[in-house]
């Protein structure tokens, strides 16, 4: 893992980022996904000097280019390949030292044009199709998840195929790193860990006028707060059972869930299956139920919440984790994937198994009944962030991995 400040890490001077990322946020407005990624280390990489320029898809009324935090952002129309290569070009041959970074897997033009366009490719990995961690199947009680074998044989070798392309491959966690090495035979040697980040003057802990106007029916109360999509993955229901447990010990512990249902979950309706768990467990006065909210108001929902849970049957990395974290909010999360690599078990927080409504409320409840543990917990998961998770320090260590490519 990488853990060094980022004062100890290599710099380079100024050069040019081409980075390719789908769904880049316009006016400087991350808001889901990873927007916040895109956004914030093209932001801190252009604050370090680099000429930073994003290609990514052009939405209905987006404009096709735009310049904001120092980042020239290029918006291209379908189709997405030959369009970002058309300028991925223009870029290049405009500067003499020159990084493409591809994110995900966008930027496949990159697998047959690597030699004409001449220059280092970085690919950046933020999850992959095939786990030691991802089921094929995931069933509770009639709802069903199922991932089509053809849809993830597809994502596959799509995905291995652009990794396998490039010089370096950033992963976000060593669990990553290992999926890339095992399943998808990239070496070692090309693979280097880089955590993603959170903008620490965003995220931290927020004065009590700050207090949330959609919770302002709980204020006064413990509340518990998960942030992340209502899909089975995420194994909100276990929480929403595990109230039952803590409400009996603790009257006046509510829980508050963040996200919604997503239009790419697909059909199912996860919103009324989890309102009817709640209605099941007479939980209607304690469990709140909540759309996406904005990015830039996430820090005051964090700094209201007693503790915050991720309850999740696998995570890559886990970035609602780091931005509770940042705003000194102690942690319950699943030690499946790169959560291990980002809660300090018994320091920032507890980690646990998934699957067990149990487990979640004797770890909540262990933090609600001790403040001081709790306000221990918070204030070192706030300096592990300080320390890991800025977005200084991740851009300080890409720039690292540029500067084995570019020497």
């Amino acid at each position: 893992m990488c853990r060094g400040r980022a004062s100890e890490m290599t710099s380079i001077s100024k050069i040019a980022v081409c980075r390719i990322a789908k769904d880049y946020p316009v006016g400087g407005d991350p808001s889901y996904g990873l927007q916040p990624v895109y956004y914030y280390l093209s932001k801190e990489q252009a604050r370090l000097g680099h000429d930073v320029h994003v290609v990514t898809n052009r939405k209905t009324g987006q404009p096709k280019s735009e310049n904001y935090g120092r980042v020239t952002i290029h918006r291209v129309d379908s189709p997405f390949d030959l369009n970002a290569y058309q300028i991925a070009r223009s870029v290049i041959y405009g500067h003499r030292d020159t990084i493409l970074h591809t994110h995900a897997t966008a930027g496949f033009f990159t697998v047959p044009m690597k030699g004409a366009l001449g220059v280092p490719v970085v690919s950046h990995v933020h999850g992959t199709t095939r786990s030691h961690h991802m089921p094929v199947r995931l069933l509770f009680g009639d709802v069903v998840h199922d991932y089509s074998p053809i849809k993830v044989t597809y994502y596959f070798l799509r995905e291995k195929i652009l990794w396998s392309c490039a010089d370096r491959v950033l992963t976000v966690s060593s669990v990553i790193k290992r999926d890339l090495s095992e399943h998808y035979r990239i070496s070692q040697k090309k693979i280097r860990v880089v955590f993603n980040g959170v903008d620490e003057q965003i995220f931290k802990p927020q004065p009590d006028e700050t207090f949330p106007e959609a919770l302002k029916k709980f204020e006064g109360k413990k509340t518990i707060l998960y942030v992340g999509h209502f899909g089975l993955r995420k194994g909100v229901v276990y929480l929403i059972r595990a109230m039952k447990k803590i409400s009996k010990e603790c009257p006046d512990a509510v829980l508050v869930c963040v996200g919604g249902v997503p239009s790419w979950l697909g059909g199912t309706d996860y919103w009324s299956y989890l309102q009817k768990e709640i209605e099941r467990d007479d939980l209607v006065d304690r469990v709140l139920l909540l759309d996406r909210v904005p990015n830039v108001q996430l820090p005051a929902f964090y700094s209201a919440a007693s503790v915050f849970v991720l309850p999740s049957y696998y995570e890559a990395f886990g970035k609602v984790v780091v931005e509770a974290m940042a705003c000194g909010t102690p942690v319950v999360a699943t030690k499946r994937g790169g959560l291990s690599e980002v809660v300090d078990d018994g320091k920032s927080g507890f980690l646990i198994d998934y699957g067990s409504a149990d487990a979640i409320a004797n770890a909540v409840l262990a933090i609600l009944s001790n403040e001081a543990l709790a306000s221990k917990m918070g204030e070192f998961g706030r300096q592990r962030v300080e320390r890991d998770f800025t977005w200084n320090s991740v851009a300080t260590r890409i720039d690292s991995v540029y500067s084995e490519l570019l020497d």
